[in-house]
């Protein structure tokens, strides 16, 4: 007799990971198919080479990298809090799919940034900048919100210990928003292409403050006679 499980009740995580996994496939390849606008034009007067597309469409690429940063770091932090997970609940499956929306809007951000740094003056670049940035702090938001769900819930954890840790990480968040707002002030207050260049960064420094994601306990086990 096959018994149903107590609606609510936590479930395994594949399912999840799966899914995000293919969220992540695909705001990757959305970032991708912005790059068309770089190609060489022969019908335009003049001609338009791939090397003068790219002396004039160089801001899509770097639009592109820090994107591609983004989404990256996301996916790699995303793979690294689940392999401490062993089970997920309904309040982890929502803050995972608020955690999906904020991927998913990286590659509208991005395109609209790529296509105001390519505009003559700073105005719709500012504007532009400003949408990116608030994008990418939305998305700190979302991985606050997955480590409070996960610092509360240690039952969903391979190693209840694993909680502390991630209460701890949410500071990591705050560092990113922190930077992604200074990038941001800089693109608006002194030059949209530096501040995009800055926000390319903003990832890196993501990475680098989300090493409590490695931390193990170094405290001896004990031995159990």
């Amino acid at each position: 007799m096959r018994f149903r499980a107590r609606r609510g009740a936590p479930s395994e995580t594949g399912r999840l990971e799966a899914f995000s996994d293919g969220v992540f496939a695909v705001a990757i390849t959305l970032l991708a198919l912005d790059l068309s606008r770089i190609h060489a034009d022969p019908t335009a007067t003049p001609t338009v080479t791939l090397f003068e597309s790219l002396s004039t469409q160089w801001p899509t690429l770097l639009a592109f990298a820090g994107a591609f940063a983004f989404v990256g770091v996301a996916w790699t932090n995303h793979h690294n809090v689940f392999m401490r997970v062993k089970a997920v609940s309904r309040s982890l499956n929502g803050a995972n799919l608020v955690l999906l929306a904020g991927i998913v809007v990286v590659p509208w951000a991005t395109s609209n940034l790529a296509d105001a740094l390519g505009m003559p003056g700073v105005e719709a670049g500012r504007q532009a900048i400003l949408l990116y940035a608030a994008v990418t702090i939305a998305g700190a938001l979302t991985w606050s919100l997955l480590f409070h769900v996960l610092a509360s819930n240690p039952d969903l954890l391979d190693d209840p210990a694993h909680a502390h840790g991630f209460a701890t990480d949410r500071a990591a968040s705050a560092i990113g928003i922190a930077t992604t707002a200074g990038a941001a002030a800089v693109g608006w207050l002194v030059a949209p292409i530096l501040g995009t260049a800055l926000l390319a960064c903003v990832p890196v420094i993501f990475a680098v403050a989300s090493e409590g994601f490695e931390r193990t306990d170094s405290r001896p086990k004990e031995v159990t006679p």
